[in-house]
């Protein structure tokens, strides 16, 4: 017998056992068929961001239940900016809105409408570059009905890549932004600065020979938030030296891709919804020291307080909260075995850090007028 034939004969399959197989198959891609839809639909690139067995759960909307006109008062105030302008897009005054306090205000669109029409004023600057920013409304939407509140994954990336895009990318031109006069570019352009230092180099005289010693780099604390909290470029000296006279011992914490990726995420929404809602700012805000003449965003202003200070301490608390449980939800979601996980760390770390951000300047908003509902009858 020859080779071949015997390696024929070796590997010859019985008919009854090949029909038992090809039977097998059929009922194994039966099965897939009817279990695959299964999969799917329990799949979800949805985040539920209420469980019905969440405990001492009431949102700033829902502790108004009961009282129809002050939540009626409540849904107006979370649809224009907090200076009063009907909407927060340029440095110049803008024209008051039209709409009436108590107009009714349908739910899915209370927090959407100044989100979408920032949207539509940066498209119209820029053209095409913005369209991709139109997540952001739907997303609002999505988040707006405190009872079904959700983050869609898929609408993240989307726009996790629209904000790479905008600046998280090399040759990032402060000169373009610094000619645009709205509020949202000169937000953008301070607050990048601040991030990276606002590096500038000043004269170390020497006092007693009465030269010059040399250059000193000086920076700044970094980005604070309208809140107070300080994000600041790791690659920086950990203190800053604010003059050129105080020299300081410089220490620089590692660059981390992780790091760096969620801060300029970070940068970019939260120029977006300083933009769009304009919630006063406490004094060391880098949002009141925009390179303008004078500053067009909103200060807390002490002698008179929209809110009591207690109630700021509040919202900025449940702002955090907030903050911290979407990054976590988000983290476990992208970081997970399910089809919208990633095994990118650096991925991970921008999809959580935009998710957290995105909720709590939405909280920041809500929490302040509900005080002004509530303490401003």
């Amino acid at each position: 017998m020859a080779l071949a034939d015997l390696f024929v004969s070796s590997v010859t399959v019985p008919h009854t056992y090949t029909l038992r197989l090809e039977t097998l198959m059929r009922r194994l891609g039966f099965v897939t068929l009817l279990t695959l839809p299964l999969l799917t639909s329990c799949t979800s690139s949805l985040i539920d961001l209420r469980e019905n067995l969440d405990v001492h759960r009431s949102s700033f909307e829902e502790k108004l239940a009961g009282d129809s006109v002050k939540v009626e008062r409540f849904k107006a105030c979370t649809q224009q900016a907090h200076d009063g302008s009907s909407l927060p897009l340029n440095v110049a005054a803008e024209p008051p809105a039209t709409r009436t306090a108590m107009s009714p205000v349908i739910i899915g669109s209370r927090l959407r409408t100044p989100v979408q029409a920032l949207v539509e004023r940066i498209l119209d600057r820029t053209g095409s570059n913005a369209a991709s920013l139109r997540v952001l409304s739907d997303m609002a939407g999505d988040f707006a009905d405190p009872s079904r509140r959700k983050l869609d994954l898929d609408k993240l990336r989307l726009l996790t890549d629209a904000i790479r895009h905008w600046q998280a990318h090399l040759d990032f031109d402060e000169d373009a932004l610094a000619r645009d006069p709205s509020l949202f570019a000169q937000l953008l352009l301070a607050y990048n600065r601040a991030y990276f230092g606002d590096v500038r180099y000043a004269i170390t005289p020497d006092a007693g020979a009465g030269t010059v010693r040399g250059i000193v780099q000086v920076t700044s604390r970094g980005f604070v938030d309208r809140g107070g909290n300080t994000v600041r470029f790791p690659g920086l000296s950990a203190t800053a030296q604010v003059d050129a006279t105080h020299a300081v011992e410089p220490t620089t914490t590692p660059i981390n891709s992780q790091r760096v990726s969620a801060d300029l995420t970070r940068l970019f929404l939260e120029a977006f919804f300083d933009a769009a809602f304009r919630v006063p700012a406490v004094q060391q805000a880098t949002a009141l020291r925009l390179p303008t003449t004078a500053s067009p965003y909103p200060a807390f202003d002490l002698s008179h307080p929209p809110i009591s200070l207690e109630a700021l301490a509040t919202v900025t608390r449940q702002a955090l909260r907030t903050e911290a449980v979407v990054t976590s939800l988000t983290g476990k979601a992208v970081r997970g075995g399910s089809l919208f996980g990633t095994n990118n760390e650096t991925v991970a770390a921008t999809l959580e850090t935009a998710a957290g951000v995105f909720a709590k300047k939405l909280v920041e908003h809500e929490g302040f007028c509900y005080f002004q509902v509530i303490q401003h009858p």
